[in-house]
């Protein structure tokens, strides 16, 4: 190999150094612009779940309530109070109505 063949290998493998060199500078500036989008994405995920979980709470806790106004209806209590209310309100008018000792 002449000295003139043994100088343009060198250039050529400096020049595929410098094009590998870039190119990994060039991933890491990419790299580096969407790590804080990912960190805000995963910061937007979290938020997103714990939402989540305190509607699932809000829907568990209404369907309780739900379940507990069936079982009122159901064992006619709203019937006792009103049948009580009644009875209250009639028992005010003959204590109004009778004489006065």
């Amino acid at each position: 190999m002449t000295p003139e063949e043994i100088q343009r290998t060198i250039e050529q493998m400096l020049a595929v150094q410098r094009e590998l060199q870039e190119s990994q500078l060039r991933h890491q500036q990419e790299l580096d612009q969407i790590v804080p989008t990912l960190s805000q994405l995963l910061e937007s995920q979290r938020d997103l779940q714990n939402g989540q979980i305190r509607q699932r709470e809000d829907i568990d806790r209404l369907v309780r309530l739900v379940d507990r106004l069936i079982g009122y209806s159901i064992t006619n209590e709203s019937e006792h109070i009103s049948l009580e209310e009644r009875m209250a309100a009639l028992e005010r008018r003959v204590r109004r109505l009778e004489p006065e000792n």
